[in-house]
This record gives C-alpha cells, sequence and structure tokens, in this order.
C-alpha cells in the first residue's frame, strides 16, 4: 500500500512542474527567445517609421513636383513652401470636409536622405529577397544541427547588418541599405525556425499559447518601448536617425553574451535544471528524430498535399500582412493620414503595442488552461482563436476606413483594436504551427516563413500602387488598403475554421516511426554534442 502510494505520488510530480515559476529553466529559455524577438523587432522591424526619419519628405515632395511641372503644361500648383506654413495646430480647426486639403501638406521629421517611395518601398521589401533565398537552407540547417547555434548565427547576422546600415545608406544611396536590409532578411529566415526548434525541445503542447505568447512579446515590447526611443533618437539634433541602428544592435550584442553563457539546446544537456522539471519534459514532450541525422527525410509529397499545412500557409500570408501593417505601417499611418509630429508618434504607435502584450498574455493563459483541463482539444482552441483574431480584425480595419483626420482618438482605439485582435493569433494560427510537425519544425516554419514573406512584400507593394500625387506629395489612398486588410483577414479565418488542425500529422517523422521516449536523466547521443562545437 505504502509503496503503490508512492508510486502514485512520483507519477503525479511527473505529470506537473509549474511553468511561470522563478526556478523554472524553460520559462528562462522562453524569456531570452522573448529577448531574441525584441532584438529582431528593434533592429528590422520599425522600417516604415526609421525611413520617416531617415528620408526628408519636402525635399522628396519639391523633387517630385519639379518632375510633374517639367512634363506638364498644366497651372502649376500651390508651391509647397506655402502648404508647408500651415501651423500643427490647425488640425484640429480642419472640418471632416477640409482633411483631403490637409493631406496636401507631407509631415517631415527632419531626414537627411532623398529617396522616393519608389526606392524606400525597395528598402522595406528587400528583407523578402533576403528571406526567399535562403528559406530552404534555413530549414535544412535547423532541422540538421544545433538550434542554439543557429540562433547565434541569426542574431549576428542581425546585428553586423544595423551596425553597418548608416555606413551604407550615406555612403551607397538607397543601394545600400537595401543590401543591409537583404541580410537582415535571411537572419530572419534562419532566426524564427530556429527559435520554434528550441521550443519544441523545451516547451509541452499544452503550455505552448503561453509560452509563444510570452517570447513573441519581444516584439510588443519592441513597438512600446522602440518606438519610443526611435522618436526621441530621430528629433534629437545631437544623436539623428543613424543612432537608431546602433542602439539597436546594442542589443543584439548583449543578447549574443547571455544566449552563450545560459541556454544550451536541450533539456538533457542544460546545468541549471532540477530533475523534476527535466522528468516532467521527458513524459510530456513527444519523441525526437536524431537531429543531426544524415537520414532524415523530408516527408514532401505530404506536407503539400495537406489541407492543414496550407490553411496555415494561407494565414501565414495575412499574417505577416498585418505584421506590416502594424510594426511598419503604422506610424507612417500616424504621420500621413493624422500628421503627428514625431515625438507624439512614438506615443501613439506604442499604445496598440502596449494593448497587444496584455490582450495575448490573458488569451494565452486562457487557453492553455481550456486545453489542460480538457474542456477544449488543442484544435479548437486554435480554431477559436484565429478565428475571433482575424474577424476582428476585417471589422476593426473595415470601420478605420470611415476615419479621418480629425479622428485621432477613434484611429487609435480602432488600430489597437487590431493590435489586440492580431495577438490573438498567436493562440491559433502559430501555436498550430509549432504542433502539426514537431520533427520537421525547421523545413515546416522555414517554409512559412518564405511563404509569409510574400503577405510583408504584399503590403509595400500595395502602398506604391494605390498613390495619388497632390502638389508633388504621393498620398496614399489609405482607405483602400484597409479594404484589402478586410477581405484578406476574413478569407483567412474561413479557411482556417474549415482545414486547419492543432494535431501531429500523419506524414511528422514521429507518426511514421514510432520510437520510445528518452530517459528522462539521459540526454540521447545525438543531442550530447550539440553544443560542443
Amino acid at each position: 500500500m505504502i509503496e503503490k502510494f508512492a508510486e502514485d505520488e512520483f507519477a503525479t510530480e511527473k505529470q506537473s512542474h509549474p511553468f511561470l515559476h522563478l526556478r523554472s529553466r524553460r520559462l528562462h529559455v522562453v524569456l531570452m527567445l522573448m529577448y531574441a524577438y525584441f532584438c529582431m523587432a528593434q533592429i528590422s522591424g520599425p522600417i516604415g517609421f526609421t525611413l520617416s526619419c531617415m528620408c526628408n519628405s519636402t525635399a522628396i515632395a519639391l523633387l517630385n513636383q519639379n518632375k510633374t511641372l517639367e512634363n506638364s503644361t498644366t497651372t502649376p500648383a500651390l508651391p509647397l513652401e506655402l502648404l508647408s506654413s500651415t501651423t500643427p495646430k490647425l488640425i484640429s480647426d480642419f472640418e471632416e470636409q477640409n482633411c483631403a486639403e490637409f493631406d496636401k501638406k507631407p509631415v517631415d521629421y527632419g531626414g537627411d536622405l532623398v529617396w522616393d517611395t519608389e526606392w524606400q518601398s525597395a528598402v522595406v521589401s528587400a528583407t523578402f529577397f533576403g528571406g526567399f533565398l535562403f528559406s530552404y537552407p534555413a530549414g535544412f540547417l535547423v532541422d540538421r544541427f544545433s538550434a542554439r547555434h543557429n540562433l547565434s548565427a541569426a542574431i549576428f547576422i542581425l546585428t553586423a547588418a544595423a551596425i553597418l546600415m548608416p555606413f551604407l545608406a550615406t555612403t551607397f544611396q538607397a543601394p545600400g541599405a537595401i543590401v543591409s536590409r537583404f541580410f537582415m532578411g535571411v537572419s530572419e529566415t534562419l532566426l524564427i525556425p530556429s527559435l520554434n526548434s528550441v521550443v519544441t525541445k523545451w516547451i509541452p503542447v499544452n503550455e505552448k499559447s503561453l509560452a509563444a505568447a510570452i517570447f513573441t512579446a519581444g516584439n510588443q515590447l519592441s513597438g512600446i518601448f522602440g518606438n519610443i526611443l526611435i522618436a526621441e533618437l530621430c528629433a534629437s539634433p545631437v544623436f539623428g536617425w543613424s543612432s537608431i541602428f546602433y542602439s539597436a544592435s546594442l542589443f543584439g550584442i548583449s543578447w549574443l553574451i547571455l544566449w552563450h553563457l545560459t541556454v544550451r539546446n536541450s533539456p538533457h544537456n542544460t546545468k541549471w535544471i532540477h530533475e523534476r522539471e527535466l522528468d516532467y519534459l521527458a513524459n510530456q514532450i513527444p519523441p525526437k528524430h536524431n537531429s543531426v541525422s544524415k537520414k532524415l527525410e523530408v516527408p514532401w509529397k505530404g506536407m503539400l498535399t495537406s489541407r492543414v499545412f496550407w490553411a496555415l500557409m494561407c494565414n501565414s500570408v495575412v499574417g505577416n500582412m498585418m505584421i506590416a501593417l502594424i510594426f511598419i505601417y503604422m506610424p507612417v499611418y500616424f504621420k500621413d493620414v493624422l500628421k503627428l509630429d514625431v515625438k507624439s508618434n512614438g506615443f501613439y504607435s506604442a499604445i496598440p503595442h502596449l494593448s497587444n502584450l496584455i490582450a495575448k498574455l490573458i488569451w494565452g493563459y486562457v487557453m492553455d488552461m481550456l486545453r489542460k483541463k480538457k474542456i477544449m482539444s488543442p484544435t479548437a482552441t486554435c480554431k477559436l482563436s484565429q478565428f475571433t483574431s482575424m474577424m476582428g480584425i476585417s471589422v476593426s480595419c473595415f470601420l478605420l476606413t470611415f476615419v479621418n483626420c480629425n479622428q485621432q482618438t477613434t484611429a487609435l482605439v480602432l488600430l489597437s483594436c487590431i493590435s489586440v485582435f492580431f495577438s490573438l493569433s498567436i493562440s491559433g494560427f502559430y501555436t498550430a504551427l509549432l504542433s502539426i510537425a514537431p520533427s520537421h519544425i525547421g523545413t515546416l516554419t522555414g517554409f512559412g516563413t518564405v511563404i509569409g514573406f510574400l503577405g510583408r512584400s504584399i503590403s509595400p507593394l500595395m502602398m506604391s500602387i494605390f498613390q495619388t500625387e497632390v502638389n508633388g506629395a504621393k498620398v496614399t489612398n489609405w482607405p483602400i488598403i484597409l479594404l484589402a486588410y478586410t477581405f484578406a483577414t476574413a478569407f483567412g479565418a474561413i479557411i482556417f475554421v474549415i482545414f486547419a488542425s492543432a494535431e501531429v500529422q500523419e506524414w511528422d517523422y514521429s507518426k511514421r516511426h514510432k520510437s520510445s521516449r528518452p530517459n528522462a536523466l539521459v540526454a540521447p547521443e545525438s543531442e550530447k554534442n550539440l553544443d560542443d562545437f
């Protein structure tokens, strides 16, 4: 009887170990992953805001105006200098029907580079080409080599690109900036699959929503603090826009040092982990294949013919369109539509990211509890999260099409709603992506990343296409852009609910090759040496 009680107590201990605990080693790893996301978001994310600081809007508008006058026989438009004399405080005095007149005046943040909108769009889109070309090599590396070292390489490339950006941009102009952004895309394509590979080795399925909400919070922390920092550096007569990249690179350097000293590739070969947590992880995380085996084959046929896979890829495109809107173009919206000065822009841009952070942490915790208590299945929680996310964004974008330059508070509320609803997709699309094929997480997320980059490339393309020229200044037709987002997110919601799943698919290695779980206290030979080179 005593022996049976002891066995039951031991089994219970194996079945639970708190994730949100100061001594939880997997929480420490997730916090380091959050810092990695912060570095990525801080260096490559706010390019729309950064370009507003780098480029002189007034000079660009004058240049475009002169070109227009040279090629036109019509009556010259009102000189831009006269338009620029309108003081910002008059925004509140304009009636609704006069917002179009106010659009004629460009808001200038004092940059010294004269790159037209086509070059700026090329700079924004350059990450897509880097990611596209490196997508398959990234997945190959992550599935076969140490995710820890791949992640280090990704942040190193990202940091180096940030340090070189001011030199390349000032010396070689826009083509130099494109080169820097290209390598940022290479870095991001390697970083995300590597990060996801670490998650599959450290986090059980019932904790993935909360864990994903925490480590992706690096994006929001960058949006909250990073946008304010960018605004201050941009407005500073001492530092200027180049300091934006130098300060961001300091975060990357500090992450590299901390990561190398504190984190190992898997629970089996880390020094600072309690035996109870190690037992718990061994009994909760599905067995993995030999991650460095040369015999591993990617199940291309099963993956590419899977409706679940393509439902996730569809939502990857839509999700990355939303990333571009929130992280790249939201400060541009505040600048061009609401006519905010640079410091107000930094403050306004931070608020939606704060609401996003709070919402996704709460939602992720609730979804994990529903799964642990078996109230809802993993697939049901993912579908509920993604449908709520995409349909909420769709409605918010549609309402935002009716907002004009007088309704700054309304615009801020709706953009915060968009950001809040987008945060729920972490417990939807992203959790499903981490769950359906843990043995091929590198290839899967590498493929998903490059497909997702299509979404990010669509956004700057739309910004370039849907523009009108007024007095030399090119004005984005935001209502049409927002309507495109309205229909895209609604479509993504429907596809996900019908076809998506959060269950391990039959074409995954763990399903095709049944194997026993690894011993809780002994690391597999394939993982023992992953951190030794």
